[in-house]
């Protein structure tokens, strides 16, 4: 309908109001440059220098609002069509880690490059060079929009602006003056892409805004990888330790998957020495002068800080059991504007002590400060507005850390040394079988249900959640909260999709599979999208949007929120709208689908973007 192509696999997604009329969806696809499968096609920055990206893309795709309100009821249009009004790149200037436009690749180094890319030196050293574009943006997972005030009157980013982040990487083995992935903050308005450094350099699945209960700060929950650059790079890991020494006499280790659930607090309106500056983008929104924390609590023989956050839900926890213990503030400190060896970086402060933390305390990682565990995966806010977020594990549990003082501790105006937190369980890594509704579907080729995940193609299947990957927390009306859950596990036949209703004990509405090595759909080479089929392959379920709010109506017909600054009211308005009225977009992203005219055409594997109505049942 737009001539424009867009490239797959989609990830992260948001939405937000460009106009009274106009929804404006922001999705980004997780494509993998030349290291995997296929070159997506490149976009292209910085005119007139036209520097190209591979890779990963960021489009978005303009909605008729009255349409898109109407689109599941009855009698609308079964195509969507009619509603698109316009769709594209979403990046036009594209900003690295020094505050400077990317300018295009050379041949032995660069001296404004895209710094995901290249060493200190500016020498590419990403193990395959792409084809077609200057650089690789590598695998955008998944993402948050944040519209301006989304909290509260003056409460909140002052932007509407997408975050999103590269997750992981694969370079050189023998490379040297590693940088890291940073996390890379959209400002929607102007089309503008930056990289920051605020969250370390370590790469990140999903980044959320929380809420501070304060007009002057912001705050961030980043999770994810801490170092997945496709080896364990020993002689870097020797200057680590030639640089830095543990309080405990130990040695550091490659620092992939040992992190605890981290937490940035920024202060608004400030530049990177903590002066007023309001004009700035990054400035403005809080991302130039703050402190990045990491979870920490008592890790005395019999806690579950002694026995590491993987064992404890597996072994230990019960839904509804409690950590208690405090974000403590890194003694690492960002430089916005600077590049610094890896060396330098937050990723490996997890494997000492929290500064000012009582003796024997030690950040919450997976698998203790020595080892790598199970890869934090998605993040959500609570969307109440309370400071509270859930964090799940692709060990297959989720719970939720409630840091509620930190508005008093944010009183005097200074970023405090620690904030006291709580960590409830929702979902162990234990059965759950009997909680879960298939609603009569979820019937697997070889027998079993989805009440099981094969992963392996076992049977009898696993009776845990296995990789959980999205999450997503929703408010409805009537107190009811609900988490979209979707896994990333390999499932052989199609990966499951739910909503969980939260309570005691948690409720699993099975709501949809897709994809699988063994799934009879596959095998027979049915696809979604017509020519595309490669081969049988794993699906996912990905990015999650509550569309509620945009689209609430009052009883005269006419829509309730307005374009701009939303001050809290689309938050408000979607907790009014029960569970069953809600429009959800979701991301599907189907890795069997490389082939026929996506290899002319190179937009990647072709996924999906569906809008999701729950149909519940009323007990």
């Amino acid at each position: 309908r737009t001539g424009a192509m867009l490239t797959g696999v989609p990830d992260g997604n948001g939405a937000y109001l460009k106009s009274a009329e106009v929804v404006r969806l922001i999705y980004q696809s997780e494509s993998y440059g030349p290291l995997t499968r296929q070159e997506t096609f490149p976009f292209f920055v910085n005119e007139p220098e036209h520097v190209g990206f591979t890779g990963s893309h960021i489009h978005f795709i303009d909605l008729n609002r009255s349409l898109l309100a109407n689109f599941l009821n009855d009698g609308a249009p079964a195509s969507a069509e009619h509603m698109v009004i316009d769709s594209g790149e979403a990046v036009q200037k594209m900003y690295n880690l020094k505050r400077e436009l990317v300018g295009k690749r050379g041949a032995a180094s660069s001296s404004r490059p895209h710094h995901s890319n290249v060493n200190l030196a500016g020498e590419y050293i990403v193990i395959k060079t792409p084809s077609k574009a200057d650089w690789l943006m590598q695998s955008l997972c998944s993402a948050h929009l944040a519209p301006a005030f989304q909290w509260g009157e003056g409460m909140g980013v002052q932007d509407d602006l997408f975050i999103t982040n590269e997750e992981w990487i694969s370079y050189e083995s023998t490379a040297q003056g590693l940088i890291g992935l940073p996390a890379h903050v959209l400002d929607l308005a102007r089309n503008e892409l930056w990289a920051i450094s605020a969250f370390g350099l370590g790469g990140f699945e999903k980044i959320v805004e929380v809420n501070t209960g304060t007009k002057d700060f912001v705050a961030f929950v980043p999770s994810g990888y801490n170092g997945a650059f496709g080896g364990n790079f020993p002689e870097i890991v020797a200057q680590r330790n030639g640089n830095f020494s543990r309080s405990d006499g130990g040695s550091y280790v490659w620092p992939e998957n040992i992190v605890p659930t981290r937490l940035f607090l920024g202060k608004k309106g400030a530049n990177k020495d903590g002066n007023s500056d309001n004009t700035a983008f990054l400035a403005r929104n809080g991302f130039e002068f703050g402190a990045l924390y990491g979870f920490a609590t008592d890790c005395a023989a019999g806690t579950p800080g002694a026995e590491g956050r993987d064992n404890w839900h597996k072994n230990t926890a019960t839904a509804g059991a409690k950590v208690t213990g405090a974000f403590y503030r890194l003694r690492w400190k960002d430089a916005p504007g600077t590049v610094k060896d890896f060396v330098h970086d937050a990723a490996w402060e997890f494997q000492d002590a929290p500064d000012g933390a009582p003796a024997g305390w030690c950040f919450w990682n997976a698998n203790g400060k020595d080892a790598s565990g199970a890869k934090t995966e998605h993040v959500s806010p609570d969307p109440r507005g309370g400071a509270r977020v859930l964090q799940g594990s692709t060990a297959g549990y989720f719970g939720i850390y409630d840091f509620s003082e930190v508005t008093a501790k944010l009183a005097s105006g200074a970023l405090p040394a620690s904030i006291p937190a709580t960590y409830t369980c929702l979902q162990p890594e234990s059965d759950i079988t009997s909680m879960i509704d298939l609603g009569g579907a979820g019937q697997y080729a070889d027998g079993q249900t989805a009440v099981v995940n094969p992963d392996q193609g076992q049977n009898p299947g696993k009776k845990t959640f296995e990789d959980v990957d999205g999450l997503e927390w929703l408010a409805a009306a009537g107190g009811e909260d609900y988490v979209v859950i979707h896994e990333d596990s390999g499932n052989d036949f199609g990966e499951r999709k739910f909503l969980g209703r939260v309570g005691s004990p948690m409720k699993y509405y099975f709501v949809a599979m897709s994809g699988g090595t063994k799934n009879s759909r596959s095998l027979a080479k049915v696809s979604g999208v017509a020519g595309v089929m490669k081969s049988p392959n794993s699906h996912e379920f990905s990015g999650a949007t509550d569309l509620s709010g945009l689209l609430a109506r009052d009883a005269s017909g006419a829509f309730r929120l307005a374009a701009g600054p939303q001050n809290g009211m689309g938050r408000k308005l979607a907790m009014e709208v029960p569970v069953g009225n809600k429009d959800i977009v979701v991301s599907l992203q189907a890795h069997s689908n490389w082939g026929g005219w996506t290899e002319s055409f190179h937009s990647d594997a072709v996924g999906q973007l569906y809008i999701y109505r729950p149909s519940l049942p009323s007990s």
